[in-house]
């Protein structure tokens, strides 16, 4: 079964949802990136499409200065 790009929006929605710093930190860490529900459930395929999707939202605010670990 395939899982759909509202699917993984969905999931970056959430994860983005706990705020800069726990989506920085799923980034830099691999055991925080274990420890995550919302990854756990998808195929390492699609974690790594939604670990793309988090650092792209996440370099917007690196540019604005706005959210800093």
């Amino acid at each position: 079964m395939s899982v759909g790009n509202k699917r993984l929006d969905a999931v970056v929605d959430s994860i983005c949802a706990r705020g800069c710093r726990y989506v920085n930190t799923i980034l830099a860490n691999e055991d925080a990136r274990t420890q995550c529900r919302e990854l756990s459930q998808l195929t390492e395929p699609h974690q790594a499409r939604v670990l793309q999707e988090l650092a792209a939202v996440m370099s917007v605010y690196d540019q604005s200065g706005n959210c800093r670990i």
